[in-house]
């Protein structure tokens, strides 16, 4: 009896003694859970940091530099603005005929017309034309050459209708009287008539005149 009575009583001792080595094994797995979350947050961390300085996050521009970036880009602008007042200042020069630019610079240049862009040709008609005066007993006899700026296409032109092209100066010529054929502005107004006469039979067989004056080269009156 006496020994059932020791084994009853170490019985719960054995327990209390297995209930104290259990309670340091938890303690220490906790412990161990609580180490790894810890490493695993640091871990994060170092991570996103590296992120933040890779991408520049850390590296920002000194107020000084911004306002400075400002200042170049609002020179720029005006740079612009300057120039677009030049070249509004030009063309107002140009098609204001010349104006002085604010009362007291030099008068501005204007443009050239298209038609002066291009080359002037003076070609001679070899002939000599001769037409009795209306109303008179007194004849004239003359040569001409024209000016075109459309060059060696109109030269051909004129030479592949020469005979319709004569034709006209001998009939447009002959319409005009003693009066205007002696006179400076009366040849004149002949001179324009005959470049008229030569663009009608060019624009009737070739759809373009391109005749811009017609001149005297010689010019007898008897």
């Amino acid at each position: 009896m006496s020994d059932k009575k020791e084994e009853k009583k170490k019985a719960p001792e054995a327990e209390a003694a297995a209930g104290e080595e259990g309670a340091p094994k938890k303690k220490s797995k906790i412990i161990f859970i609580v180490l790894v979350a810890a490493g695993a947050l640091a871990l994060i961390g170092i991570s996103v940091g590296a992120t933040l300085y890779l991408t520049g996050f850390f590296n920002k521009k000194p107020a000084v530099e911004a306002g400075a970036e400002h200042g170049a880009e609002g020179g720029e602008h005006a740079a612009e603005g300057g120039e677009h007042g030049e070249k509004a200042g030009e063309h107002g020069g140009g098609e204001g005929g010349g104006h002085e630019a604010g009362g007291g610079g030099e008068k501005s240049s204007k443009e050239i017309p298209k038609s002066e862009e291009f080359a002037a040709t003076y070609k001679p008609i070899e002939r000599d034309f001769t037409i009795n005066v209306p109303n008179s007993r007194k004849f004239v006899q003359f040569k001409i050459a024209y000016k075109t700026f459309y060059g060696e296409k109109i030269i051909e032109r004129v030479t592949k209708h020469q005979v319709a092209v004569e034709a006209a100066i001998l009939a447009t010529a002959s319409q005009y009287g003693e009066e205007e054929l002696t006179s400076v502005e009366g040849r004149t107004r002949v001179a324009t008539a005959l470049r008229d006469a030569m663009n009608d039979v060019l624009i009737r067989n070739e759809d373009f005149g391109g005749i811009e004056e017609v001149m005297f080269t010689a010019f007898v009156f008897q």
